[in-house]
C-alpha cells in the first residue's frame, strides 16, 4: 500500500526532512509518484520503494555505535573540535618550551652582565686607590721638595763674585 512522506515519517519514526532526504532524483523516478488528492498534489511511495526506505531506516535505527564512538554529526564535530583544541595545546606546549629556553638563556646573561659590572666596578675603586696612593706620594715628594733648604742654583756665580 503506497504512503505519503508524512506516514513514512511518523512510522519510521523520523522527520519528514530526512525521508526527503533519501528520495533523490534515481529514487523519485522509480518509486515515487504524483497524485492529486483533495486538490493537492501529494508524494507517494510506492511498496517496493517503502520497502527499501524501511529497511534503510530499520537498520539505521537498530545500529549500535561501538563504545568510544560517535553517532551523530555534532559528536563528529565534537571530535573535530577536540583534535583541534589538542593540536592547539601542542602548539602552545612548545611555544612555552620555546619561552623557557628563552628565559633561561637571558638569565643567564643578565648574571653574566651583573658579574661583569662588579669586575668593573673593583677595577674602578682598585684604580682609584692606585690614583690616591700616588697623589699621596708625589704630594710627599713636593713637601719633602719644598722644606729643604734651598740649594744654590747657580753655582757658576760663584766664580766671579
Amino acid at each position: 500500500m503506497p504512503k505519503t512522506i508524512r506516514e513514512l515519517a511518523d512510522e519510521f519514526g523520523v522527520s519528514k526532512q530526512a525521508i526527503r532526504k533519501k528520495l533523490d532524483a534515481n529514487f523519485r523516478a522509480n518509486y515515487v509518484q504524483t497524485v492529486t488528492r483533495n486538490g493537492v498534489q501529494t508524494l507517494i511511495v510506492t511498496n517496493s520503494g517503502y520497502l527499501l526506505l524501511k529497511q534503510h531506516f530499520n537498520d539505521a535505527n537498530n545500529w549500535k555505535p561501538k563504545e568510544g564512538e560517535f553517532t551523530s554529526n555534532t559528536d563528529n564535530r565534537s571530535t573535530d573540535t577536540i583534535k583541534l583544541l589538542n593540536q592547539q595545546l601542542l602548539i602552545k606546549d612548545s611555544q612555552i618550551k620555546e619561552k623557557d629556553e628563552q628565559l633561561k638563556s637571558m638569565q643567564k646573561l643578565l648574571d653574566q652582565s651583573q658579574q661583569l659590572q662588579l669586575m668593573a666596578k673593583k677595577k674602578i675603586t682598585e684604580l682609584q686607590t692606585t690614583t690616591l696612593n700616588q697623589d699621596k706620594q708625589t704630594s710627599t715628594y713636593l713637601n719633602r721638595y719644598k722644606n729643604h733648604p734651598k740649594q744654590k742654583r747657580n753655582i757658576w756665580w760663584n766664580f766671579w763674585s
